[in-house]
């Protein structure tokens, strides 16, 4: 084309050099063709990569955002069931016996068992001393009843005694002699 543009038509161009620069201009057109087919096919290429790229960007950002969702939600049930443990673990140390605690309910303890402890054994030492009273009551009878026995045994011995003197005494004098 630089040479028609060079050379104005009829202007000492010979029907060889027109047909070869027209063979030229088919080349080039040719060539222009398949390099525009060529770049048409890969910009369709490209545009097909590039739509199924968006597809598969938005697959995946909607799975990113899935699993986001799920750790979200997860984090949330981990945060809830630290919370959980961590007051189940403050009621635990509420009720782990310290020291003090341990003091605090040992005299608790001692004042609720050393009261009616107390009074159990006031009650049972009254118990021992109405016994020990009572049997010192029964003592005093039984030394007093025996030596009463004892009395009144000698007494009788005596009045046995007596009475056999005065038996044998009557039975002599009664004897013939």
């Amino acid at each position: 084309m630089d040479y028609l543009r060079d050379n104005p038509v009829g202007l000492g161009v010979s029907d060889t050099e027109l047909q070869k620069i027209l063979i030229d201009e088919r080349m080039r057109c040719e060539h222009h063709k398949t390099n525009y087919q060529t770049l048409k096919a890969e910009h369709t290429r490209l545009q097909d990569e590039y739509t199924k790229a968006q597809h598969d960007l938005k697959r995946m950002l909607a799975e990113k955002q899935s699993v986001q969702d799920k750790f979200q939600l997860l984090l949330a049930e981990l945060r809830g069931e630290m919370l959980d443990k961590t007051r189940e673990l403050e009621e635990l140390k509420m009720q782990v016996i310290t020291p003090q605690k341990l003091e605090i309910l040992r005299g608790q303890i001692q004042q609720e068992l050393e009261v009616p402890m107390r009074e159990r054994f006031s009650r049972l030492d009254e118990e021992v001393e109405k016994y020990r009273s009572d049997y010192n009551k029964l003592r005093y009878d039984y030394t007093f009843l025996k030596s009463e026995f004892e009395h009144q045994k000698e007494a009788h011995m005596c009045i046995l005694e007596e009475n056999k003197i005065r038996y044998e005494s009557e039975v002599y004098l009664d004897l013939p002699e």
